[in-house]
């Protein structure tokens, strides 16, 4: 099989990168195969919880066996044919650039000249400052903005904006995170990043290109002039158009429905893969991504940038804790451990296919001998590390292997299932595909609930499907008294993506519990006119949901009166309500609540009473219906 794999790659990395091709997926309209026999492949639960860097729908994509690579051409323009560093003068309003109290602000006519080429004319466009953090900078990153497409110079098929990237430089009130102790250390800063650029660009993938520039400012008002490193980064949009796709902004420009758009999983493979390779803790809350669709496959990619404080040159930043190489190098093998999958084995073959390009990448910079060692020793102990774990697919179950074994804590068939009581307990769903099943005795025709932080199935002992539960608590009634079996999966989804993650993203709550009033239509409880019912939140850690059904007229009131919780929800909708009409809810709060402005009209309507996550547990209240 591994064969197969490396020849496939080698195929695939003469014109550019696969994300994937062996994300196994059962198709959505296959039948259940029985949790009961041993015999048959785990068929991988969806699951929309958890998956970083968007705040969007982020329900993975249908990948498929057959799955095609896209490929990342390489870019048109000449500013990124050669990596020589350019030799630039730009002569603008640099003192207004750099102390305008906005960025709107800040702008001003610039001519750029280019010493390199002999008899080029000068290049006349609007310069202005960007930046978030770095807008305190001494020397802010600025915009160059030209009024038209530029043809025949060295920003060629940039389009019509085009960013740098500078040195910072001090500041009267710079932040203790860009301050540095002298102009060397900033310049090597800018080096340092432009250098990881370097290094993810030998990989092919979505990564946006950059170009060192030894830039000459000229300050048109003082006529002063000094020289710095910076460099130009590629425009987000031509980066998307030579990886086939359009970035998020221009999908107005494309025929899609945006509706219909997933990200795509494999390509969150390697997201996560990139991110924790360069140690880049700035973007695992959805920061520094650039938002790729590709329109045809209807797939959602995400692109890091900004890496001006990776823990390779930054260990001082806040986020990495001044862990060593080495501390981070051991982090990254537990992620491994913990997200191994054929994709993931295919993205490290293909990232060790291009090992000497991307040190030949760290061997061109231009960074001092230290910070030069630095990079060297970083690639020599991942690298390492990813020829080591390359050897784990397909052994993670041999606990003699401490790189590539997960110790289960539960097992995954009902012969091995942990035997619980109703309550609350753990999972921990590592690595992709793994399955916890739980045994747990039930009584006929009492009500109970299920839910938590990770997609659930319950089955009788005829491995009959009872409920399910996934985005929210569901509630049933058993049939018969009996043992009955929880599953437990996230399919074939990554468990965690932080490099560092905290407890709560591997441990993932579960509950299954004895109710008072049930979260579905038909356990829901039924409110009378005059009448006060009592309701308590079981779970000490979760999410209990209470239904009630409501006969609304034109003077309905409704109190919900808490007792011993710091703050609740109530959400109200009508019965007959179309399915993608939101409910109008309330927060909650300790003592009485009149939530009767929520009954805008007469009706059948559903209350939901609804315990909110990490609050004081177990709370009381009273629901009056007048």
């Amino acid at each position: 099989m591994k064969q197969a794999r490396l020849i496939t790659l080698a195929t695939l990395l003469l014109p550019g990168l696969a994300l994937s091709g062996a994300c196994s997926s059962e198709p959505s309209n296959s039948p259940k195969q029985s949790i009961l026999d041993p015999d048959v492949n785990e068929a991988p639960v969806d699951n929309g919880d958890d998956t970083p860097a968007d705040n969007g729908d982020d329900t993975p994509a249908d990948t498929s066996p057959d799955w095609q690579a896209f490929t990342c051409h390489a870019s048109k323009s000449p500013m990124f044919e050669s990596r020589d560093v350019l030799n630039m003068r730009i002569s603008a309003d640099f003192t207004k650039l750099n102390s305008a109290p906005t960025k709107e602000e800040s702008g001003s006519q610039a001519v750029i000249e280019l010493s390199d080429q002999s008899g080029a004319a000068p290049i006349t466009a609007n310069i202005i400052a960007r930046g978030a953090s770095r807008f305190t900078c001494g020397f802010r990153p600025f915009s160059i903005k030209f009024g038209e497409k530029q043809k025949d110079n060295i920003f060629a098929h940039l389009g019509k904006s085009v960013k740098f990237v500078t040195h910072c430089g001090d500041r009267e009130g710079l932040s203790p995170t860009l301050k540095a102790d002298s102009i060397e250390t900033y310049e090597q800063r800018v080096l340092m990043e432009d250098t990881v650029y370097q290094v993810l660009d030998q990989l092919q993938v979505p990564s946006l290109k950059t170009r060192l520039v030894r830039l000459t400012y000229h300050d048109t008002p003082t006529g002063k002039e000094e020289t710095h490193f910076a460099f130009v980064r590629e425009p987000e949009d031509e980066m998307a158009e030579r990886c086939g796709m359009v970035e998020e902004e221009d999908l107005s420009e494309v025929d899609v429905d945006t509706s219909q758009l997933k990200v795509d999983q494999a390509g969150q493979v390697l997201l996560n893969l990139l991110h924790d390779f360069v140690i880049q803790y700035d973007g695992i809350e959805g920061k520094n991504l650039v938002k790729l669709v590709d329109p045809e496959r209807k797939a959602i990619f995400h692109a890091p940038y900004d890496f001006d404080l990776v823990g390779v040159s930054r260990p001082d930043y806040v986020a990495n804790e001044g862990r060593t190489l080495e501390q981070n190098r051991d982090a990254f093998a537990d992620w491994l451990r913990r997200n191994q999958s054929p994709t993931l084995f295919d993205q490290i073959e293909v990232m060790l296919a291009r090992a000497d390009q991307m040190q030949g990448a760290v061997d061109q910079s231009n960074m001092n001998e230290e910070n030069h060692e630095v990079f060297s020793r970083w690639l020599s102990l991942y690298l390492g590390l990813l020829r080591d774990f390359r050897e784990c697919e397909g052994h993670t179950d041999d606990a003699s292997r401490p790189l590539c074994h997960v110790e289960d804590d539960h097992g995954d068939r009902p012969d091995s299932a942990s035997v619980v009581d109703p309550g609350e307990w753990s999972a921990r769903i590592e690595p992709p595909g793994d399955v916890d099943m739980f045994a747990v005795d039930l009584q006929a025709s009492s009500l109970y609930s299920l839910g938590g932080r990770v997609p659930l199935e319950l089955f009788d002992a005829q491995q009959n499907l009872v409920a399910s539960a996934s985005d929210r608590v569901v509630s049933f009634k058993p049939s018969q008294t009996g043992t009955y079996y929880l599953r437990a999966s996230l399919g074939e989804q990554m468990v965690s993506s932080p490099l560092l993650p905290r407890p709560e993203e591997i441990d993932r709550y579960i509950s299954l519990y004895a109710d008072d009033h049930g979260a579905s239509l038909e356990t829901a409880t039924t409110l009378e006119a005059g009448e006060a019912v009592e309701g308590k939140w079981e779970p000490a850690k979760g999410e209990d949901e209470d239904w009630f059904l409501v006969s609304a007229g034109a003077s309905t009131n409704l109190h919900v009166v808490m007792r011993d919780t710091d703050t609740g929800r109530v959400e109200v909708i009508r019965r007959d309500a179309p399915a993608e009409e939101l409910p109008l809810e309330a927060y909650l709060m300790e003592g009485d609540n009149d939530v009767s402005s929520l009954f805008e009209q007469p009706g059948e309507y559903v209350v939901r009473v609804i315990q909110m996550l990490g609050i004081r547990p177990n709370g009381s209240y009273t629901v009056t219906l007048q």
